[in-house]
């Protein structure tokens, strides 16, 4: 029996551009053409598509816009972005805020487009047939079938920036506009380094017969290590890691590298929340036996809902995971359940957002 054809969306709202679309395409594809980019989020509410084509320039949204909609809702969709401008900076964002697969210049070239889906149709179907295949196999708790899914979706970002990237490194841009490109490709793989050593992380934590290995570390040093492994990609943004140097130097029982870590992911946390050139607070506190280190940023990217689903969560030392706050908080808080602690949001009131870790129990150095 033959394959049946993919879907591909269309939206243009210049009439000649869709018909055109129409006519090169429907024997290739099962098309569905509109001129409304808000008509598209009611497509994709009813139907499967497996590729958008969006124009840039339309009266009510770009593009850009749209795309970058469409990636948070329905992140396995393949993207392009169709523009008749050469300008670099709009396909940059494309790639950072609706993490396009590829985009497409005016007047379009038919094969070369047909041969870009082609391609891009065999990743969708590759990535589809092994979610199935690991979902069948592993037969996953629930548990584990969300951290899988939350690693899957934060790696997608920088890989599909990654793609993009090289599809503007395929046109041959030079100068300042090449440093840019590669910056984008250095950050991105960064940040796969980054979930990599996380997923690791969380796998040995939740691997049978798992046992702490305790010891007495010191805080202080724990603070130290984290700001050495966090300097470089908090002096890219020109953010200043406040602390107090002169801090009590209390013990706390567990594992030093993953308090580390523990401390590292909130600091991470905390940088996606403070502007360039601003300051991330961080300091402990000793009160009737339990040590408590915060980490306060300056309260920006936060909304309404996301300081009530942090308060709610940490507000009394939840211990369900949940893992649409992020990766790195999850493996924080499954670390201050390993040591028997636990970890605190607050909202300050100059709208701030601070992170609490706070231990049971500690002993005072000699």
């Amino acid at each position: 029996m033959a394959q049946e054809k993919p879907t591909v969306l269309y939206v243009d709202d210049v009439l000649v551009n869709r018909e055109l679309f129409k006519a090169t395409f429907s024997n290739d594809f099962n098309l569905i053409l509109t001129e409304d980019p808000k008509e598209v989020l009611k497509i994709l509410e009813e139907k499967e598509v497996q590729v958008l084509v969006s124009d840039q320039r339309m009266p009510e949204m770009t593009g850009t816009e749209l795309l970058e909609i469409v990636a948070e809702k329905y992140p396995d969709i393949r993207r392009y972005l169709l523009t008749a401008y050469t300008d670099t900076e709009i396909v940059i964002e494309a790639i950072n805020k609706g993490r396009i697969h590829g985009y497409i210049k005016k007047p379009m070239q038919s094969d070369e487009i047909r041969q870009s889906i082609n391609s891009s149709l065999e990743v969708y179907h590759l990535r589809k047939k092994n979610r199935e295949m690991m979902e069948e196999l592993l037969n996953m708790d629930r548990l584990k079938s969300e951290i899988i899914n939350s690693i899957c979706n934060e790696i997608s970002t920088p890989l599909n920036r990654i793609m993009g990237t090289l599809h503007l490194l395929k046109n041959k841009i030079e100068g300042d506009e090449l440093s840019d490109v590669v910056n984008i490709l250095d950050n991105s793989v960064f940040k796969l380094e980054q979930f990599s050593l996380l997923a690791k992380q969380i796998s040995v934590l939740k691997s049978p017969g798992f046992e702490l290995k305790q010891s007495k570390v010191s805080f202080k040093q724990v603070i130290q290590f984290s700001a050495i492994e966090t300097s470089e990609e908090l002096k890219e943004q020109g953010i200043t890691l406040k602390r107090d140097l002169n801090v009590s130097d209390d013990n706390v029982n567990g594992d030093s590298a993953l308090l580390v870590s523990c401390l590292v992911s909130m600091i991470q946390f905390a940088k996606e929340h403070t502007e360039e050139e601003g300051e991330i607070v961080i300091d402990t506190t000793v009160d009737e036996g339990r040590l408590t280190c915060y980490v306060a940023d300056q309260g920006v990217n936060y909304s309404d809902a996301l300081f009530d689903i942090l308060s709610s969560h940490f507000s009394h030392g939840e211990s369900a995971l949940n893992l649409n706050m992020g990766i790195g908080l999850a493996l924080s808080q499954m670390i201050m359940d390993t040591h028997g602690g636990m970890m605190i949001f607050e909202k300050s009131e100059k709208n701030r957002g601070c992170l609490k870790m706070i231990f049971p129990t500690l002993k005072q150095s000699r």
